[in-house]
């Protein structure tokens, strides 16, 4: 027998834990954790993917539809890979021509639940070249708040933490044991060292049982709950006084007329527009801040507190206060003892956690889809990163830090895409400060809107890599009407999903380990940001799939853009990519473990001189400096502070925000499947058979439920069917489920469910697309009003 073992990663989420791939006689057998990795771990998913990979369920050859797709059987034929493509780019050139690029929409599915991470914006960049302003995504659901979002505050996305020096770690609407197991292990080791944990989170997952403080808070409350934390912060004096009159804008002057910041040309017609305006309390005047010169005056003192009152160029007399100030006015009204009644988390809680965050330091936070699935995501982002940077600890060895990482060119190619074309972005004009301008990616329901009602242009077409979108949004129905009016839809994938069964094309993909892949970065610590490793293929593809890149990069010549692809030489890609690491693929090649790129990472950059200037680099937002007082949501008609828009009453949305629907709907991930997919694989979906609902012992109970049985679940938007599972840690007015049920798994003789049917069990039926975000787009996935009953039982009993 022969027998050999491969250096490579795992590329099934995003973790990218490196592993140990075996080969036993060209059999793919087993994967390992590779203990020299720096980025070493697995999981359940990576144990099990030799059986992903032999699964007999993949799709193994080009098929095309031949029925109507109203009909249930699309009647797939077989063809080969060039018949394929050559109808795949006359479709879609074709209706580029009668409708223009606008009318192609391109997808791929999260980084976070699919193979996709290593070449993403290659996918981007393949729209980008075509013309099309229109890339789908779920980053408005998934990441949107934390990674871009945070620019508005911090002027950079949230920094990775530094788990491997922190004292306290928090983890906010985050369950790394599910989704990102290195991390999970870091946190791990940090605990055995003896730092402190601190999860917020309304489910008691396995890290919150391990935690010195588990806080948990009503779902779409998070907001709130980081608005009591800062009044602690400030009511206790715990928050850094030097950093926040230094490096934010906390001291701002903000006018109470206009709500915009006080500039010195609203002082004098001479003034500057760019000179943000201070009170000095040494001198007792208003003085002047530019960030390219610092302060207009010698020895000042800005003032974080009190009411001032200007006189203006015309004359006119405007009270003014420090942004500061106003944030502090805010918090206090969320005090643990008031916010209590809105969250549930008891205010001696609240205090602790505040408390210890503030004084273990160096301490760091990371979260993610917990506070990403609301209609407030944003605003509850806000809140969190304002709480964060009154302890002052802003890129601190320990704390959250802009680790250096490997650098690489830019790939996703916005350049290429004309202004024009940009303009016509589905959403951009209904949230210019969303995803949909920054970085582009464009919602689901938008372009179900414009498919259907041909508003503000047709959608005819859509192009789609590793997704699944009527699973993965909400308005499931919505969804499959959109797609089933599509004039062209081709789908790229390894197994058929709901979305591909509506396609007219179906390309088969193969797995991450049958194709060679590069990852620059690996992002969970300082020493793997800068650790580059080109993945090996482990097995030749199986039967006739092709690697995503391949296709991708097939597509793209055929379709007239392949200078932007290098005609088609992935090899040269690659080079390209790594360029400004001085690496090369040949390098990589010899080193099948990977390299590490020599970068040192510094720690408050935001403190170093600008050799230009003479001033510190400060951050990068229009003050320079953290905006606990967004300028950018002030000019947009926004908030520019984190107030909560919604009622103690009806902190849970929708339109089903009634009596009628007395629980709260939210959502996990089980560390088993990635979102919708893996269900069919037996090692995977045997601890995890049915389609479950945790509900409290007490609230079953009360509607006549037993445990293990099966219960209606539903909301003004639907209603599906799950099994009851009793979990007495969960608060009595909240149920939750993980999303993304629909696969069957024939080997151990269970079935698949219905995406689109009541007696299914898509959560995502639940959740409409009619709540959301006014600036993110943001759905509430995880914080829905709904109710359960016995199968059997009237609805209208109920009422």
């Amino acid at each position: 027998m022969t027998i050999k073992q491969l250096h490579t990663y795992c590329a099934m989420c995003v973790s990218s834990c490196g592993v140990l791939a075996t080969v036993e006689d060209g059999i793919f057998t087993q994967v390992n954790t590779d203990p020299e990795h720096p980025n070493g771990c697995i999981c359940v998913k990576g144990t099990a993917a030799p059986e992903i990979v032999y699964s007999p369920d993949r799709l193994q050859y080009p098929m095309k539809r031949t029925r109507p797709k109203g009909e249930p059987d699309p009647g797939w034929v077989r063809i080969s890979w060039e018949e394929a493509m050559t109808l795949a780019v006359s479709r879609l050139l074709d209706i580029k021509a009668r409708y223009g690029a606008e009318a192609v929409v391109f997808s791929g599915g999260t980084p976070s639940g699919t193979g996709t991470s290593d070449y993403f914006q290659w996918l981007v960049r393949l729209a980008s070249a075509f013309g099309s302003p229109n890339w789908m995504g779920t980053a408005h659901i998934c990441l949107w708040n934390r990674m871009i979002g945070s620019q508005y505050t911090y002027g950079v996305a949230t920094p990775f933490p530094d788990y491997d020096h922190a004292r306290c770690i928090l983890l906010w609407g985050f369950n790394p044991q599910a989704s990102w197991p290195a991390v999970a292990a870091r946190i791990s080791q940090a605990k055995a060292r003896g730092a402190k944990l601190i999860v917020i989170d309304p489910r008691k997952t396995n890290l919150a049982e391990k935690a010195d403080l588990w806080l948990q808070v009503r779902p779409g409350s998070d907001g709130v709950l980081a608005l009591a934390m800062t009044h602690v912060l400030l009511e206790e004096q715990l928050y850094d006084e030097r950093f926040v009159r230094q490096w934010t804008n906390g001291p701002f002057l903000v006018r109470a007329d206009t709500q915009q910041l006080l500039t010195m040309q609203d002082l004098t017609s001479s003034g500057n527009v760019e000179s943000f305006v201070v009170w000095n309390d040494r001198s007792g005047s208003p003085v002047g801040y530019r960030a390219e010169r610092g302060y207009e005056q010698e020895d000042v003192e800005p003032a974080l507190v009190g009411i001032f009152p200007m006189t203006l160029a015309n004359g006119r007399t405007v009270e003014c206060r420090p942004a500061f100030d106003l944030l502090k006015e805010l918090a206090a009204q969320y005090a643990p003892e008031r916010s209590e009644q809105i969250t549930w988390v008891p205010s001696n809680e609240v205090r602790q956690a505040a408390r210890m965050f503030a004084t273990e330091q160096p301490s760091c936070y990371f979260s993610w889809v917990g506070l990403e699935q609301h209609t407030e995501a944003m605003q509850i982002n806000r809140a969190v990163n304002c709480f964060y940077a009154l302890t002052g600890q802003f890129d601190q060895r320990g704390s959250n830090v802009l680790f250096a990482s490997t650098p690489t060119n830019f790939l996703m190619g916005q350049h290429l895409l004309a202004t024009e074309q940009t303009a016509k972005r589905l959403g951009a004009g209904a949230r210019p400060l969303g995803p949909a301008v920054n970085p582009g990616i464009v919602q689901a329901y938008e372009v179900y809107r414009a498919i259907l009602t041909e508003r503000p242009y047709p959608v005819k077409a859509l192009v789609a890599f590793a997704s699944d979108p009527l699973i993965s949004n909400g308005d499931s129905l919505r969804g499959k009407a959109a797609l089933e009016a599509l004039d062209f839809y081709v789908h790229v994938d390894m197994f058929c999903n709901p979305s591909a069964v509506l396609a007219d094309l179906l390309l088969p993909a193969c797995t991450c380990w049958e194709r060679e892949a590069l990852m620059p970065s690996f992002q969970t610590a300082e020493d793997t940001a800068t650790w580059v490793q080109l993945r090996p293929r482990v097995i030749p593809p199986l039967h006739e799939s092709r690697s995503d890149l391949e296709i991708l990069f097939d597509l793209a010549t055929r379709l007239g853009v392949g200078e932007h692809f290098f005609h088609g030489d992935i090899e040269a890609a690659f080079n390209y990519q790594l360029a400004p690491s001085g690496l090369t693929v040949r390098q990589l090649r010899a080193h099948p473990m990977g390299m590490r790129v020599a970068a040192r990472t510094r720690y408050q950059k935001y403190a170093e001189i600008d050799p230009q200037t003479g001033q510190p680099l400060g951050f990068q937002t229009p003050t320079r400096k953290i905006e606990m007082y967004s300028t950018t949501f002030a000019k947009a008609g926004y908030d520019p502070l984190p107030t909560p828009q919604e009622s103690a009453e009806n902190l849970t949305h929708g339109p089903d925000a009634t009596q009628e629907h007395p629980l709260v709907l939210t959502c996990f991930r089980v560390v088993q499947f990635c979102d919708a997919q893996h269900r069919n694989i037996p090692r995977l979906r045997r601890p995890v058979p049915d389609p479950f609902l945790e509900i409290h012992p007490l609230t079953a109970t009360a509607a006549g439920i037993t445990d293990g049985e099966w219960i209606i679940v539903e909301t003004s938007t639907g209603r599906v069917k799950l099994k009851a599972k009793f979990r007495d840690s969960l608060h009595p007015e909240v149920v939750a489920t993980p999303h993304g049920w629909w696969q069957g798994c024939q080997e151990l003789g269970l079935p698949g469910y219905d995406p689109f049917g009541p007696e299914g069990a898509n959560a995502n039926l639940l959740v409409p697309n009619a709540a959301i975000d006014p600036i993110s787009g943001s759905v509430p996935h995880r914080s829905q009003k709904c109710r359960v009953r016995k199968v059997g039982v009237s609805a209208e009993t109920l009422t």
